[in-house]
């Protein structure tokens, strides 16, 4: 059993709702994720539902909303050749005045679970 995360926060001044629109849109997913060349998602925003992604560098992938909080969290789960990665997406209001607000990225590869699709 093997599992490998990596994790980068972007500072920002967009609001939730600003955040939330770009996620819900997921054929603008490449534009704030430039691996991606097309994101397709088949129905709501919604845990549950399935689409396909393209990244630049791979074959299709097949992926799942596996976590959705409207204006604060999305996650989805894709399915590789005995791997699955997991992408978290958080949005973190500021903690102090004046200081800005971020976004927290996380990938995480491993081979548990690997029916979750």
């Amino acid at each position: 059993m093997f599992k490998w995360t990596y994790s980068e926060n972007v500072s920002t001044e967009a609001t939730p709702e600003q955040i939330w629109a770009l996620w819900q849109d997921t054929s603008a997913w490449p534009s704030w994720d430039t691996e991606l060349k097309w994101v397709k998602l088949f129905g709501d925003f919604s845990v549950g539902t399935t689409g396909r992604m393209k990244p630049i560098n791979g074959p299709e992938v097949e992926f799942k909303l596996s976590r959705v909080e409207r204006y604060r969290a999305f996650s989805d789960i894709a399915q590789l050749p005995l791997t699955k990665l997991v992408f978290d997406h958080e949005y973190f209001k500021a903690q102090k005045e004046n200081a800005p607000a971020y976004i927290c990225h996380t990938v995480t590869m491993n081979d548990k679970n690997l029916s979750a699709l």
